[in-house]
């Protein structure tokens, strides 16, 4: 069955009389928006990211632009997935009601998921760090490094458990555009290396001079010892654990770029240069600059 554009159109208007000035203009704000096109790059995948998913998230990017500048935050993102996945062909993907019982944010496609967001005028090149993987209070009484491993065999490894699938969206700025990249980070990759490598002597405050950091952190390495998959960082300050994982070891879903504000002198579109695939990390460089955020300031 077709779609009834005239009726459509003529409902909008319709339901435009008895608006404040300012709700037309919010109105205006968004069919004005609805004409800027997204530039999209596909990633090394389309599991998931097909057409009907890159146009939902397409379309839903706009909207959320037209009224805001701040890019999307964990919540918005949620919501946009889980409608991603219905225009993919699930028309029971959910939000998840009761995250008391589980941990995991949607469930559709076949999977329940963990979604994560980041964001920043200095993003990494070379790692997706995921700032709150999960609260922990216990952290406050982890001492040592025995009690690090400890607590994260029993209270982080088993929270896994919760969710199949981790992805990232991750917001990034040049200029006037805004381009946002979907990255996933594997689960069988994080897990096995958390039970694997989960011991005392990996973790350790960094140390720069005489300067010593306040928080417990340990590099977890690939097979061959000497590339660092991710760092898990134990962080005091707000008793929350923070893992920065190496980009390259991710699965890359898509590109979108537009305009990252509603402003009426914003004509021009990005091209795809804009959302370059980031390069290979330099290990040396990347374990410099992740030393580097663990001492207070």
């Amino acid at each position: 069955m077709g779609v009834d554009l005239k009726a459509i159109r003529n409902r909008i208007i319709s339901r435009l009389d008895g608006l404040e000035a300012r709700q037309l203009a919010a109105v205006e704000s968004v069919v004005r928006n609805m004409h800027r096109k997204v530039d999209f790059r596909p990633g090394n995948t389309t599991e998931l990211v097909g057409d009907a998913f890159r146009e939902e998230m397409a379309l839903l990017l706009v909207a959320h632009h037209a009224l805001h500048e701040r890019a999307l935050n964990k919540e918005n993102f949620e919501y946009i997935f889980k409608q991603c996945l219905i225009a993919s062909g699930d028309a029971d993907a959910r939000l998840n009601p009761n995250q008391k019982q589980a941990k995991f944010d949607v469930e559709g496609g076949g999977y329940t998921w963990s979604l994560k967001t980041e964001t920043g005028d200095s993003m990494s090149k070379n790692q997706v760090k995921v700032e709150k993987f999960t609260e922990a209070l216990w952290i406050r009484d982890s001492l040592t490094a025995e009690d690090c491993a400890r607590n994260v065999r029993e209270l982080v490894i088993p929270r896994l458990s919760d969710y199949e699938r981790i992805v990232v969206l991750r917001a990034s700025r040049a200029g006037a555009f805004i381009t946002y990249s979907l990255e996933e980070i594997p689960w069988m990759l994080l897990s096995s290396s958390l039970v694997s490598q989960t011991r005392p002597e990996i973790f350790s405050k960094a140390q720069r001079g005489k300067k010593v950091a306040k928080s417990f952190g340990a590099d977890y390495m690939g097979e061959d010892g000497g590339t660092r998959q991710f760092r898990m960082l134990l962080d005091t300050s707000v008793e929350k654990v923070r893992i920065w994982f190496a980009l390259r070891e991710c699965v890359h879903h898509g590109y979108w770029t537009l305009p990252g504000s509603a402003a009426t002198d914003v004509l021009q579109f990005s091209t795809a240069a804009a959302a370059e695939i980031p390069r290979q990390p330099d290990q040396h460089q990347q374990t410099s600059a992740t030393y580097q955020e663990e001492f207070p300031i």
